[in-house]
């Protein structure tokens, strides 16, 4: 007894009467479903599961990597057509990517593959592509970013894919894979900002650094680095990647320079809109984020982050961009205030994390604003005691009170390595940098680029920058 046909849905932007007659031609093993009249038809069918492969064209009612992410949820993939030459700018996990020029035969090859692979949906707990690479493929089966095989034809390989290769010995800074830090932290104000905008400013000389504002509860690095506002960089560029259309010359435009070496992607305007951050498309922009610096320092909101899944829309939650970039920065720094309410939130946050953040990596506790006044006669010592007793935190990293560096900082609309690095606090950051990366050397100059920094401060009405209110 033959095997009953795999289903296939239809979301096709022209004619797909040729499309249709290729996939349920006789002994093809397929038979096309549902030809779906937009996008709310086709992600219904998903969810009812009327069938487990797609062919899917971009121009179909402003497809977008969100919509094709929540298919892939529901349990489907197929095969994504796209304008010719954007294969690599679409790729997305367990789908198969052609031109739209391709040959019916050609699409019907592809689900042909992926019928015989049984690729399974992602686990409930991952997005992209960490779900892709944790979950269990058939023996044989790519279980990679990407287009999967198709039979007779070349596979191209995903521009994802050539940026996880390790760069060749000796090749160009320009294609080497950037590192990411994520800076977050328990609820409150201990200064994530503040100690985001520091590092990209010292981590910068090691080929660049690139800050990205990711907080969608009180974004601020615009006001604190007096940047005029304007519309969100990041939203944008998270537009642009849902559509794939961001390459390195559009983030390069939506970037706004900000020192030398060191590039701001703006926030959004207010909470309400975390929904334009969907992490299969951000997962696009770090991707690009990483080509363009050395170093990506994120700044994200606090607390705990709820990554929770709509069981009705299959939507991502609030924080599942963050949770998504939790696990794959390859830095993670804990930030927490140096104060018992401050130092009691940062246990409560290391206590709540089921694993540790990070790819692979414990993360750095950071302590921010240790002074006697709130901690006792010796802070630091009480600190490091109250971290390791309940914590079990061996060598926190922390950062002393200075209130009149950090409120001129804020005055003149500057980062601390930036304006003060010759500063208590100064010194300290430049420590943090050279731990994160010990080939930055940033605490040995720090006095000369003091008094570098005064002059120019004196000398070239950078102050001017901050708006009035």
């Amino acid at each position: 007894m033959a095997a009953p046909a795999s289903g296939v849905l239809l979301g096709l932007a022209g004619s797909d009467a040729e499309t249709l007659r290729a996939i349920d031609d006789q002994g093809s093993g397929l038979r096309v479903v549902r030809r779906c009249a937009d996008l709310t038809d086709l992600v219904g069918a998903a969810m009812a599961g009327l069938a487990s492969l797609v062919v899917l064209e971009t121009a179909f009612d402003d497809v977008d990597r969100a919509i094709i992410d929540r298919i892939t949820r529901c349990g489907a993939v197929g095969v994504l057509l796209v304008p010719d030459g954007e294969e690599a700018q679409w790729s997305m996990p367990g789908w198969i990517v052609l031109s739209a020029a391709a040959r019916p035969a050609e699409v019907r090859g592809a689900l042909q593959a992926l019928a015989r692979r049984a690729v399974p949906p992602p686990p409930a707990g991952g997005w992209g592509t960490a779900a892709m690479t944790t979950g269990s493929a058939p023996q044989g089966a790519r279980a990679t970013i990407g287009s999967a095989p198709v039979p007779g034809e070349p596979m191209a390989r995903s521009e994802e894919a050539v940026e996880a290769a390790p760069p060749p010995p000796g090749a160009p800074a320009a294609g080497r894979r950037g590192r990411i830090v994520a800076v977050w932290g328990p609820h409150g104000a201990p200064g994530r900002s503040t100690i985001a905008a520091s590092l990209a400013h010292g981590l910068a000389p090691s080929g660049g650094a690139l800050l990205v504002d990711a907080d969608i509860e009180a974004p601020s690095l615009v006001e604190l680095l007096g940047v005029p506002e304007d519309s969100s960089s990041l939203a944008t560029a998270a537009r642009l990647a849902a559509h794939g259309r961001l390459d390195d010359a559009e983030l390069a435009r939506l970037v706004v320079p900000i020192g030398a070496g060191v590039g701001l992607l703006s926030g959004l305007g207010r909470p309400g809109r975390w929904r334009e951050l969907p992490p299969v498309a951000m997962e696009a922009v770090w991707g690009r984020a990483r080509r363009a610096a050395a170093w990506t320092v994120v700044d994200l909101a606090g607390g705990p982050i709820d990554d929770a899944v709509d069981e009705y829309s299959l939507e991502p939650g609030r924080g599942a961009m963050a949770s998504e970039l939790l696990r794959q920065a390859d830095e993670v720094l804990l930030v927490g205030a140096g104060d018992p309410i401050g130092v009691r939130r940062l246990l409560q946050l290391l206590t709540d994390c089921e694993e540790a953040p990070g790819a692979g990596r414990a993360p750095r506790v950071v302590v921010n604003r240790v002074r006697a006044s709130a901690a006792g006669p010796s802070p630091a010592r009480a600190v490091r005691e109250s971290l390791g007793r309940f914590g079990g935190v061996a060598d926190p990293i922390l950062l002393p009170e200075d209130p009149q560096a950090a409120d001129r900082c804020v005055l003149e609309a500057r980062a601390v390595l930036d304006l003060c690095p010759g500063s208590a606090l100064g010194r300290a950051l430049a420590g943090l940098v050279d731990a994160l990366d010990p080939s930055a050397g940033c605490s040995r100059p720090a006095r000369s680029r003091s008094r570098r920094g005064n002059t120019r401060a004196a000398g070239d009405g950078r102050h001017g920058r901050r708006r009035a209110h």
